[in-house]
């Protein structure tokens, strides 16, 4: 019998391919971006300075998971499925998602004042309220555009509004307008980036801000179980910055912040793919086990592939790599950054099999493994951190995100039937390996010289061992 899945499956090769190539781009700008704005707001405000920043940031950010609830991701799951509810989700999520938002940073104000800060971090975690607002509006509206593969569009906003941000920031450094006006600068992206996603939103849906009790009840009762998880995941992600804040000066909270930032923006490439594959995850697992498999397994290769060597060169480079985005000041950045690399390596495999669960509508096995992370995370940092430092609190997330990526692969076994069989691995470990050796010997070079070296060392190692098969990136486009 003939079928018109090849002509269909062609058209969805073509619009996976372009939407992640269009991401890349644009978060090659927003990554460039990131690198200036902290190399202007670390030497502006200070180790110290930075590290009130920082902190204002993660605490807000933390809270903020109060006012997104898991929608985000429950709306691209089921306007991916159904796209003619895409208005009614929209418009109701977007209301939903606003008048939690004005809680929360309520809400975050008044903790705030619970907590052993200054009166200055206080006061920037009330103005960072607004760019959560902003961008928790802006995230509404981006779901169609995940979910119809039209993420171009998302990365054109981001990197306006990402721009705006970063002239803004250029002028506060230039006029020395202070400490209040850096973190405004984000509200100012905020605003930029909203606008254009809104306008580049209309030719594809009618955003109408909508009120129905109904959908607000089903949206809760879906989203409610992946928010936890989410939730759980972000006080994880958070909760370091935070007790680190409680026990150690603000120059180490400032250090600490650094390096996860630096990881932070270096993880752009595996959520470019996450927000392509999630969509098709999500049909995968509701009409085809193997090309679920088969795109779990293709993801899980790339992400080792692009996360061991990150890890392995930075512990040859984190000290260069420290100096030139943070600068003089800075250098006590070098050994928590050389640690927080290889969290985030696991971190990448770990994201990619608690979306995997959350696609296949186990979401709960996600908050619990989410919570045992949680429940490994937070004591050992209050126990270690008083006395070890930031270094103890990177360690500790390399310990946590370990429990993520093992709990992770047998529950995706277990419950989707889809584990991946990482034949990536061993070759990137050995790849990456000589790559080290190789930059340990010229550890001297300028970064400009070492990167390309490691960069060229490590694919000519994987080419070497089989590792690089472009038949095997069809997994994540058919």
């Amino acid at each position: 019998m003939s079928s018109p899945e090849p002509a269909a499956g062609a058209s969805v090769v073509r619009r996976v391919a372009w939407n992640t190539a269009a991401q890349a781009l644009g978060k090659l700008v927003v990554l460039a971006i990131g690198a200036a704005s902290i190399f202007v707001t670390t030497r502006y405000l200070g180790a110290s300075g930075y590290g009130q920043f920082a902190l204002a940031l993660a605490f807000v950010q933390m809270v903020g998971l109060l006012a997104d609830l898991g929608l985000l991701t429950v709306v691209v799951r089921e306007i991916s499925r159904n796209p003619g509810a895409t208005e009614r989700l929209i418009g109701n999520t977007l209301t939903l998602r606003l008048a939690l938002s004005v809680v929360v940073i309520g809400l975050a104000g008044l903790l705030s004042l619970a907590m052993p800060y200054t009166q200055q971090v206080r006061v920037a975690i009330l103005i960072a309220g607004v760019p959560l607002l902003l961008g928790l509006a802006n995230t509404a509206i981006v779901a169609v555009f995940q979910a119809r593969l039209r993420m171009d569009r998302a990365a054109i906003s981001d990197v306006a509004g990402r721009a705006a941000g970063f002239v803004a920031l250029l002028v506060v450094a230039a006029l020395d307008l202070g400490f209040y006006a850096v973190v405004a600068t984000a509200g100012v992206g905020a605003l930029v980036t909203l606008l254009v996603t809104w306008r580049l939103s209309r030719p594809l849906v009618r955003i109408r801000p909508a009120a129905s009790r109904a959908v607000w009840r089903a949206l809760l009762i879906a989203a409610l179980p992946v928010g936890a998880a989410l939730a759980v995941t972000e006080v994880y992600y958070r909760a370091d910055t935070l007790i680190v804040s409680l026990y150690r000066p603000y120059d180490e909270v400032g250090f600490y912040a650094l390096g996860y930032r630096v990881v932070e923006l270096l993880g752009m490439l595996p959520a470019i793919v996450m927000t392509s594959v999630f969509p098709l995850l999500s049909r995968y697992l509701h009409e085809s086990r193997e090309l679920a498999r088969r795109t779990i397994d293709a993801a899980a290769d790339l992400f080792i592939a692009f996360g061991v060597p990150l890890a392995a060169g930075g512990l040859v480079v984190a000290p260069q790599l420290v100096r030139l985005i943070g600068g003089d000041g800075f250098e006590g950045a070098a050994d928590t950054l050389r640690i927080l690399l290889f969290a985030g390596a696991l971190g990448f495999v770990s994201g990619l099999f608690g979306m995997a669960l959350i696609a296949g509508h186990h979401q709960r096995s996600a908050l619990w493994l989410s919570i045992a992370a949680l429940g490994l995370n937070v004591p050992l940092n209050f126990a270690l951190v008083p006395e070890l430092g930031i270094d103890a609190a990177a360690a500790t997330a390399v310990a946590s995100e370990l429990l993520l990526v093992l709990g992770g692969y047998l529950l995706v076994r277990r419950d989707l039937g889809v584990a991946p069989r990482l034949r990536m691995l061993w070759r990137a470990l050995v790849a990456a390996a000589a790559m080290a050796a190789v930059l340990a010997l010229v550890d001297s070079w300028s970064l400009a010289l070492l990167v390309p070296l490691g960069v060229a060392i490590y694919v000519a190692g994987l080419w070497v061992l089989g590792g690089i098969d472009p038949r095997r990136l069809e997994a994540l486009r058919a």
